[in-house]
Order: structure tokens, then C-alpha cells, then sequence
């Protein structure tokens, strides 16, 4: 068992030790001109700052009769700046400028954005009055998004039937009708892998392109997938699903078990090359509890079928009793893994309350904890239930690992949303986000992008508790008394619970700045919260 246990972990490990460098998902941090301005005289390009970069997919700047102006000589994405190219002569009025990228986690980002020259096009000016500066678009249409969460869910099934499958083979020994059984789970598992990475790399290119379902028949969007960040995972998971697959259809020999621990290799390394946990540090901190995470749960759900099918079988104490002594051993670190690589995405705890992210996390959360408690009902009493062959054990321990099943596939449904939902500490790093404490409430004021010129003031209002609080109004006095700035009013709109916005926050000089926060919590009732924030240069880093 723990020759088997070794062959799967030491080049795990040497994977971990080659770990190399990545970034996080990238955001928007601000743009010059800044959306919205009306400016005097003519820009030269358009640019974009972001907190990282990226990589430019399509772009477009419309100018007032719809004509595309960009020009592409001009146009390029450097250490996190998309420059746009302008023609030299620009004719009086608005600008609207869209754009496609590619952030290093291979996550779309789509924004667009207006400017004026000389005056606003009587067209739009009513949509700019009503328009947040700032507003973005969606980064992914949600046909895109929902397809690619099923495909992902989808290489999940695949990796965890068939290098969870190779795990139970090396490690509990089982019999030879129980080996056939879950050699054909293998190699099921490991076609609908191929097929999951395959029919992502398509998907992975329209989400990026933003465009409609007919774009799958353009190879363009293939290649576009290919060469994104993904496109390394799906390569990698497929080399390792081949590798498995040669291996389980091939006769049993020490040469086959020796590829098919490669190919789980290959497999579980594809997921340490794309996505959020990848990109939420430094590697040699990301990299291994992300990997120990993933190869202790194709373990364990890789298992299920198998153990499920070998209930009715002479060895089904044995080999449920060799499984359970490797679980127990596992699991603590599954567990320790998964809050490491919860810490890194959320950061902020109220994040878990206040973001789409930090909520699907929750729920994946209360999925676990509930398969944790399955686990250790089948531990402590089904399992040795059907060791001294008490009557209805099997039959009771059958229905416990389909609930089992049943909450993997939960679970699963979770990661892969979690996988194409924009993590909180993403959501700060474009930001500058302040607490500011009062005797009854606090409210966290997240300035974006932090630098002089037009900004945006994000702020919650939650309670003693970290709990989004309703109240009646917001106001934002910001004012920088060393420069003799007297206090500027700025009230702020609503948005949902809690939660306010100041969409034109426009300050002019570097450092130090006063904040209060006005909150009127009832009729009866206020409280003003002071701080400070601090405003960049624009050229700040």
C-alpha cells in the first residue's frame, strides 16, 4: 500500500518544488482620459491601466457616426497599460472605446468607456448623464460563462474517476473483478476528460472574444483558447488522460502502473497552470496546498464507484478497511489545504458575506462539512457494521456513499462556479479599500482607481457584526487641509443593501486626504465615521 502511496506523491513533489512564477486576475485600475471627461483638446491614445498585464484580444474605439478609428500601428499592451491608437485628427464629439483582454489567470476582462472631444454628441449625452463613470461591461456573456462552468465540471468528473480511480488501484490492492470494474471507470473517466479539455479550449476563445455561440465554428476562437492560459491546462490534462488510458487498456505489469501515475501526474499538474488559486500569490505559497487539495479529493471521490460497487463482494471489508486507513490519514490535510486556499482568495472576512464569491464559497463549505459528517458515519459505524457482518450493512453503507455521490457532484458544481467567478482579494487590488469604525456601525469606504483625477467611492455600511446594514442616506466629505482644500459634499447613491456609491469623487492632488462619513441610519438616529485615504500620483505603480 505505501509503495503505491509513494509512487503518486514523490513526483507530486518534485512538481511542487518546480513551481514556477504567476499573477493574479487582472482589473481594471484607471484610464486616461477618464471615462465620461469632455476634454479641450484632441488625446493622442487611449489608455487603460490595469493592476497586472494582459494581453490584448480585440478592441474598438467608435467615433461620433459610428465609424471604427482605432488604429492598430498604435495599439499595444504593455506592463499593464493597454495603449489605443488615435488618428492624428479627431472630428468634434463622443467616443466610445470597448476592449476584449486576457488577464494572466486567462480570465476575460471586458470593459468600454467614453470620452468627448470639443462638445458630447447630442446622441448620447442623455446615456452619459445616466451612465456611472467607470460602468464596464459584462467581461462574460453568460452563455459562455455557463458553458464552460458545465465543461469544467465535466474535467472534474474525469479527473477524479480516473486518477482517483489509479489511487484505489495502487493503494488498496483490491481483487481482480474489483480491478476490471474500476479499470473500465478509468478509462470512461479519462475519454470524458479528453472531451471536457477539448470542447473547453472553444470555449475558453468565445468567452475571451465575448462574441455569440456561432463563433465556435471560427478557428480563430480555437486558437485564441489554445494560447490562453487554459490552453496549457488542457493540453497538460490531456497528455495525462492519454497516458491513463493506455495504461488501464493495456495487461497489468509494474511498466503500466509506472504510466498511469504519470499520466495522474500530468493531470493533476493541469490544474496548477490556469485559474484564480494559481495566480492569488507567490507559487511555492499557492501551488503545493493547491495540489495536495486536488490529488487528496480525486482520492477520496474517485473512489466512491468503485467502493460502491465492491459492497456486494466477498473483500468488501478488506478493501473499504485499507481505504479508510489512508482517508484518515488525508483528509486533515484536505482540510488544512482547503482553508490555505481559502485564506488566499478571500482575504477579508466579510468578503464571505458581501461578494458572489465569498458566498458560493460558503455554501461549498456547508457541502463539505456535510460530506466530512458522511464520511465519519461510514468510519465509525457502517463500516464496521459490515465487518462482523451485521444484517442491512452493506445496503445501509450503499446509501451512504450514493449521498455521498450525491454532495460530491454538489460540490463540484460549486468549485467550477467559484473557477469563473472573480475571487475578493481580485476585486481589492484595483482599489483602495479603508475601514472606517464608529461607536454603532462601520463602513469600508474603496476608492477606485486611487490616483488623482476622476475616481469612484464604493462603500458599505455594515454593522458591529460585519453585516451589510440598511440605512437611510450616505454622504462623503473628503478634504485635504495641508493644501488648503476645504470639504467637498459629495452625496452618495444606492445600490443595495448596505451598500453606496459616489461615481464622480474627482481629486486633483496627490497624498493625504480627510474622509467623513455622513450616516444617517433613521429619522432619529446618525453617525459620522472620519479616516483617511491617500491619493497616487498617476503614475504610480
Amino acid at each position: 500500500m505505501f509503495k503505491g502511496i509513494r509512487l503518486l506523491i514523490l513526483p507530486l513533489l518534485l512538481l511542487i518544488a518546480g513551481a514556477g512564477a504567476v499573477h493574479a486576475h487582472a482589473v481594471v485600475t484607471g484610464a486616461d482620459p477618464p471615462d465620461g471627461v469632455v476634454l479641450a483638446d484632441a488625446p493622442p491614445e487611449v489608455i487603460v491601466r490595469f493592476n497586472e498585464p494582459v494581453s490584448l484580444v480585440r478592441a474598438q474605439i467608435l467615433d461620433p457616426a459610428g465609424r471604427d478609428v482605432l488604429v492598430s500601428d498604435g495599439t499595444r499592451s504593455d506592463d499593464g497599460e493597454l495603449r489605443l491608437g488615435l488618428p492624428a485628427s479627431l472630428v468634434e464629439g463622443t467616443y466610445t472605446v470597448s476592449y476584449h483582454v486576457m488577464s494572466l489567470d486567462g480570465h476575460p476582462v471586458a470593459g468600454s468607456m467614453i470620452f468627448s472631444f470639443g462638445k458630447i454628441s447630442g446622441q448620447v449625452a442623455g446615456e452619459q448623464a445616466a451612465r456611472a463613470p467607470g460602468e464596464q461591461a459584462a467581461s462574460e456573456p453568460s452563455v459562455w460563462r455557463y458553458a464552460f462552468l458545465a465543461i469544467r465540471v465535466a474535467l472534474y468528473f474525469g479527473m477524479f474517476g480516473a486518477v482517483g480511480g489509479v489511487a484505489l488501484l495502487l493503494v488498496a490492492k483490491p481483487s481482480d473483478h474489483l480491478r476490471h470494474a474500476t479499470r473500465r471507470i478509468i478509462a470512461v473517466s479519462s475519454v470524458t476528460g479528453v472531451t471536457a479539455a477539448l470542447i473547453g479550449l472553444g470555449l475558453q476563445g468565445g468567452m475571451l472574444l465575448g462574441g455569440p455561440p456561432g463563433f465556435l465554428l471560427d478557428a480563430e476562437t480555437w486558437l485564441i483558447g489554445a494560447k490562453s492560459p487554459f490552453g496549457r491546462t488542457a493540453i497538460s490534462a490531456i497528455m495525462g488522460f492519454a497516458l491513463i488510458w493506455i495504461a488501464v487498456r493495456t495487461a497489468r505489469s509494474a511498466i503500466t502502473l509506472s504510466i498511469s501515475a504519470v499520466g495522474s501526474i500530468l493531470v493533476l499538474a493541469s490544474f496548477a497552470l490556469s485559474g484564480h488559486v494559481v495566480t492569488a500569490g507567490p507559487p511555492k505559497l499557492t501551488v503545493p496546498p493547491l495540489l495536495l487539495h486536488v490529488a487528496i479529493a480525486a482520492f477520496w471521490v474517485g473512489s466512491l464507484l468503485p467502493l460502491l460497487r465492491v459492497l456486494t463482494m466477498p473483500e468488501a471489508s478488506l478493501t473499504l478497511n485499507r481505504f479508510s486507513r489512508v482517508a484518515v490519514m488525508a483528509v486533515p490535510v484536505l482540510v488544512l489545504a482547503g482553508i490555505v486556499l481559502a485564506v488566499l482568495q478571500v482575504r477579508d472576512p466579510n468578503a464571505l458575506l458581501t461578494t458572489e464569491y465569498g458566498l458560493i464559497l460558503l455554501g461549498k463549505l456547508v457541502l463539505v462539512a456535510a460530506l466530512l459528517g458522511l464520511a465519519a458515519l461510514n468510519r465509525v459505524k457502517l463500516t464496521p457494521a459490515l465487518t462482523r457482518g451485521d444484517e442491512g450493512a452493506s445496503r445501509r453503507l450503499s446509501r451512504s456513499i450514493k449521498a455521498e455521490i450525491g454532495t460530491v457532484v454538489a460540490i463540484l458544481l460549486a468549485t467550477a462556479a467559484l473557477g469563473t467567478t472573480p475571487p475578493p482579494r481580485a476585486l481589492l487590488s484595483g482599489s483602495q479599500a479603508n475601514l472606517f469604525s464608529g461607536r454603532t456601525v462601520d463602513a469600508v469606504v474603496a476608492l477606485q482607481p486611487g490616483r488623482i483625477g476622476a475616481n469612484e467611492a464604493d462603500i458599505l455600511v455594515q454593522d458591529s457584526d460585519g453585516r451589510p446594514l440598511e440605512v437611510v442616506e450616505v454622504t462623503l466629505w473628503v478634504s485635504n487641509p495641508e493644501r488648503g482644500v476645504e470639504p467637498l459634499k459629495r452625496p452618495a447613491q444606492r445600490m443595495k443593501t448596505g451598500r453606496w456609491r459616489v461615481p464622480e469623487l474627482v481629486l486633483a492632488l496627490p497624498g493625504a486626504w480627510q474622509v467623513e462619513v455622513d450616516v444617517l441610519i433613521s429619522d432619529f438616529a446618525g453617525e459620522t465615521l472620519e479616516g483617511q485615504i491617500v491619493v497616487q500620483e498617476v503614475n504610480a505603480k
